[in-house]
């Protein structure tokens, strides 16, 4: 029997897309829709994606698999203070919140959603193609471990899309953002950037046509609390490396706390540069492991502790967000 596959990149909460994408695509009886993760963060409407990918589950044979923003907010359920669970804030993941919230900041994930979010596949293949969110390591097939070399098939990047490793089957991937879906040789890209203003793309195969509609005009961002209110944000507690490059130099601190529009961080030394208030910084927030998220902030407050000194910092909206 010849593969009937429709593949859809990543969603990032553009609810309003994703439902004008399944619109326009052919779905006969036998096809099999195959969603490459990253369905939250960012956009406007998380929860409404899930209901969408929830709703189709029920008329149709779909694929869910996981990308490393729902692994994120898995860490982030799981263990709120963690160092993943911080990225995820970092990385979009208020609005993902704020879908689910009610007027106070309070938010509640449905049942239906969490077991959605935990049945989620690293890969899926078929006999002429290996679906997965971000790539794979340059080995066979047959000896991917969705375990051991979960952190791979989730965040890979620069290597995967450098190879020229010839798999037995075409790689389909979304994760790293690209203008237009992208076929090669040894993969399909299928990250059109909905959620940065690009398009939400998908791809029939065998044939290779390709399905898209633009991101529709820009909503303004989206917190777990209102951006005007005394607190602006809910923040979150839990230590993140913080790197602020000054000059040649680079300096490294830790969050106390944090929201996606500001943060409280220690210098553990009373030794060292000193940061001045009012003094405009760049950075990152994060490490290898996690990843790291580049910032812009201003320092609003310092002040001396008997453990080091502390620094409150407000983060300005980034125009070129972290991917």
């Amino acid at each position: 029997m010849s593969e009937n596959i429709l593949a859809i990149g990543d969603v990032h909460g553009c609810s309003n897309e994703f439902a004008q994408l399944v619109q326009l695509l052919p779905m006969q009886n036998d096809v099999t829709l195959v969603c490459l993760g990253d369905y939250i963060d960012r956009g406007p409407d998380s929860r409404g994606v899930i209901d969408i990918l929830l709703d189709l589950e029920k008329r149709h044979r779909v694929v869910t698999l996981k990308g490393n923003h729902e692994s994120m907010l898995l860490d982030f359920l799981d263990a709120p203070q963690s160092k993943r669970a911080g990225m995820f804030i970092f990385n979009g993941g208020s609005s993902t919140l704020a879908s689910y919230a009610d007027e106070k900041g309070r938010y509640r994930i449905p049942d239906a959603h969490l077991d959605f979010l935990r049945r989620l596949r690293v890969f899926y293949e078929t006999e002429h193609h290996f679906f997965v969110h971000a790539g794979v390591p340059e080995i066979p097939l047959d000896k991917v471990d969705p375990v051991k070399q979960e952190s791979i098939l989730l965040w890979t990047r620069k290597k995967f899309l450098k190879s020229q490793y010839q798999w037995s089957k075409m790689i389909v991937h979304g994760h790293t953002r690209v203008s237009e879906v992208e076929i090669r040789q040894n993969r399909i890209n299928l990250d059109t950037a909905c959620a940065y203003g690009g398009k939400l793309s998908a791809i029939q195969l065998p044939s290779k046509r390709v399905y898209s509609v633009p991101r529709n005009p820009f909503e303004h961002r989206v917190f777990l609390r209102d951006a005007t209110s005394r607190r602006a944000a809910l923040r979150f507690d839990g230590a993140l490396d913080v790197s602020v490059i000054r000059g040649d130099k680079e300096l490294h601190f830790e969050t106390l706390n944090y929201s996606e529009l500001g943060m409280l961080m220690r210098n553990p030394s009373a030794a060292g540069p000193k940061l001045a208030e009012d003094e405009i910084i760049r950075g990152t927030v994060g490490d290898p492991e996690t990843g790291r998220v580049p910032f812009t902030g201003r320092i609003v407050r310092r002040k001396a502790h008997a453990d080091g000194v502390y620094y409150a910092v407000q983060i300005y909206p980034d125009e070129t967000p972290a991917r």
